[in-house]
């Protein structure tokens, strides 16, 4: 499920489906706050926090994502950790180290990254659903080339090789045509 359809679901009020997902990044993000003078009860209580508070942002009317929504629930919990030291009375050291590990190790963010992930997700809007599948499996899920045969139902693993190089020459083509400006 894609970014556009998680925040459809919690602007129609189903968030059941949104909050598993994102639970995914639980234990990201309570690595974080334990290695930052946390334990993981204040980390589940944080990242529940997070989550409420991305859920209301994402209904309000003139909300609009400008990240991944992985990075912007990261922020979230960053600020309100930050928050909670802060309360806590840690040392300024400490929070800088904290925004440090979290910036650059969990979230990796940066803007020229992000350009990039989106213009990787406008070529796959654009590729074919078989492509799309092919893609998923072998890049992503890091699937064999004789299990995508199998699945996909190709007759051998040469005709699912020699669609994902078709795949990936048309995921090329269009990627040509993609101005990346930083």
């Amino acid at each position: 499920m894609n970014d556009s359809e998680l925040i459809a679901l919690i602007k129609k009020g189903d968030t059941e489906k949104p909050i598993k997902l994102l639970y995914n990044e639980f234990p990201k993000i309570k690595a974080n706050i334990v290695s930052s003078g946390g334990d993981e009860t204040i980390a589940r209580q944080i990242f529940h926090d997070s989550l409420i508070l991305l859920v209301e942002k994402v209904k309000k009317r003139d909300f609009e994502l400008t990240s991944k929504i992985t990075t912007f629930l990261y922020g979230i919990n960053r600020f309100l950790w930050k928050n909670e030291l802060r309360k806590r009375q840690k040392s300024i050291e400490l929070e800088w180290k904290d925004t440090l590990i979290i910036s650059a190790d969990d979230i990796d963010y940066s803007e020229e990254k992000e350009i990039r992930i989106k213009a990787l997700e406008k070529i796959l809007d654009q590729v074919s659903e078989k492509c799309r599948a092919i893609f998923e499996l072998f890049y992503f899920k890091k699937q064999s080339m004789q299990m995508i045969a199998e699945q996909l139902s190709y007759n051998t693993v040469n005709s699912a090789k020699t669609q994902k190089y078709k795949c990936m020459e048309k995921a090329i083509q269009l990627a040509e045509g993609i101005n990346l400006e930083y």
